[in-house]
């Protein structure tokens, strides 16, 4: 009887910490990358606000009223929207930025480090941010439109693209 007791509260405490490590997105804070970004306390507002109570999602399990709280203080911390909550301004002028999104547009390759990131479809067009550039800018293939961005739009935009990315499959790797 003691044995099986002992392995009852085994599964439970097993089963238990499988479910308390979920968040409502699915996603462990571990796994998302909207926040990286950040520093500091902008960083830990961030991540408990768009990963860890996801917040930004329908289905968050924190109060509005905790979530509230933690929005006001990381925007009155940086003076800007939450990644999470911003969007990327290239997907309402370049089309593939949005068909991207929306998975129209199928990600092959994602490359990316801390200058550039360039998402290349299918049929081999390809989204890129490079927030190396003064002032950053979106294009697709390099070609005019460029879209000049401010350094939180850069942000948002390059999460947007390797969200999009990895929302299929597609992990972003660093350039050869």
């Amino acid at each position: 009887m003691n044995r099986f007791c002992l392995f009852l509260l085994a599964g439970f405490v097993t089963a238990w910490t499988g479910a308390a490590a979920k968040t409502p997105d699915g996603q462990p804070p571990s796994q998302e990358t909207v926040c990286d970004a950040e520093t500091g306390a902008a960083f830990g507002l961030c991540n408990a606000y768009c990963e860890a109570m996801d917040c930004d999602s329908p289905n968050h399990h924190a109060s509005d009223n905790a979530c509230e709280h933690v929005k006001r203080n990381f925007e009155r911390k940086t003076g800007r929207p939450l990644p999470c909550e911003a969007t990327c301004p290239c997907v309402a002028v370049l089309p593939l930025f949005a068909e991207l999104g929306t998975g129209a547009a199928t990600a092959e390759v994602c490359i990316a480090d801390e200058t550039i990131i360039s998402v290349v479809t299918l049929v081999g067009t390809f989204a890129i941010v490079n927030n190396a550039a003064a002032p950053p800018f979106c294009s697709v293939g390099l070609a005019p439109p460029f879209i000049a961005l401010t350094p939180s739009d850069a942000l948002v935009c390059r999460a947007f693209l390797r969200k999009a990315a990895e929302d299929r499959g597609v992990p972003c790797v660093p350039p050869e």
